[in-house]
């Protein structure tokens, strides 16, 4: 009998917004109270479903802060905008505290399975030998700070995300980033994220292994990779 070898496991590859951590409060509701502080009444769920569709019909910012900020401020106007909701001249004003508020601790939250799973994976425990950690992520140079304010920086070795790369997902040149950084094979990598599309394709296309995941148990879709808590990571990781 011949016995082949699995390529072993040497990093875990991980979305940020949706898979490790999300908005305490709907975007939408944060852009009405802000706006409402300045005399404008606004709909905060038509906000938020304007500000859905507005942020995916424009490509993730990539060019540095500047046109981070640029990218930004066409998003939040053109929300409000949607849902006609002019704001003049106090548009620069609320803009920037927006801006601002997102870049703060206490606009996001960290999913109660993340801490455990990363201390885990960094240090190896059961027999498992320690991963390195990275993130692939289509978000802007914001993120440091936020992954330090929530005490998640320590644990990653990269990031790789596309207002540092100059590339976003499901571009494959943001995986490669990674890959290169942690100076691994794709075989020798997992990738977790929230979406098929911009996540667990692109991964495969990579020839990276890839996890769905999906805490509400909604996809159920075959031949799909799925999980449900970021616990279930152990049982892939060769």
């Amino acid at each position: 009998m011949i016995l082949t070898n699995k390529i072993k496991t040497k990093a875990v590859l991980f979305d940020l917004v949706d898979t490790l951590i999300y908005t305490k409060d709907p975007v939408g509701y944060v852009y009405s109270n802000v706006a409402r502080s300045f005399g404008f009444e606004t709909d905060y769920k038509k906000l938020d479903k304007a500000f859905e569709e507005i942020a995916q019909k424009f490509s993730p910012p990539v060019g540095g802060e500047i046109e981070e900020k640029k990218w930004w401020r066409n998003v939040v106007f053109n929300t409000f905008k949607m849902c006609e909701c002019e704001l003049g001249n106090k548009f620069e004003e609320i803009f920037e505290i927006l801006f601002k508020e997102f870049t703060r601790k206490s606009a996001w939250a960290v999913y109660p399975d993340v801490l455990p799973m990363l201390c885990e994976l960094s240090v190896g425990t059961n027999g498992r030998l320690p991963q390195q950690i990275g993130l692939v992520s289509n978000f802007d140079s914001r993120v440091e700070t936020i992954l330090k304010g929530l005490d998640l920086f320590k644990y990653f070795s990269c990031l790789s995300y596309s207002g540092k790369v100059g590339f976003s997902k499901p571009d494959l040149r943001i995986f490669q980033f990674a890959l290169e950084e942690l100076n691994i094979l794709p075989e020798e990598a997992i990738y977790v994220g929230d979406s098929l599309n911009i996540d667990y394709y692109p991964a495969c296309d990579m020839n990276i292994r890839a996890l769905l995941i999906d805490r509400d148990k909604k996809a159920l879709i075959k031949d799909i990779k799925t999980i449900s808590s970021l616990s279930e990571i152990f049982d892939f990781i060769v």
